[in-house]
């Protein structure tokens, strides 16, 4: 197992209270997303992945994770963050749960 040089986190769970309001937010990401990323990125995002939940009954549940340079880069990327919600979540039925963390272990196939 590795320790990760960049360790600071975010799991953000999104469950959608319809496949309406999931397109409706996908399609809004789709638009507006490209530019926000650039933005965070000059702030200190590095990366994030989105990935459906599948174990569930519903089909309405995503996760994402999102890692930064350090934990100034998040309280730097909190106002745009604050934007996103407001264009891409604004009259759509979603529940956002966020926990921030420090990645502890990491492990990839491709660093064994």
């Amino acid at each position: 197992m590795e320790t990760i040089e960049k360790p600071f986190t975010n799991v953000t769970l999104q469950t959608f209270a319809s496949e309406g309001d999931m397109a409706l937010i996908d399609q809004r990401w789709e638009k507006y997303g490209p530019g926000f990323i650039t933005r965070l990125s000059e702030k200190g995002l590095l990366s994030y992945e989105r990935a459906q939940v599948w174990n569930k009954d519903s089909k309405l549940m995503r996760f994402v994770i999102f890692r930064y340079q350090n934990a100034d880069a998040i309280k730097h990327c909190a106002p745009i963050w604050k934007e996103v919600e407001k264009t891409i979540f604004e009259n759509a039925g979603v529940k956002v749960i966020a926990y921030r963390g420090v990645s502890i272990e990491y492990w990839s196939q491709e660093s064994s």
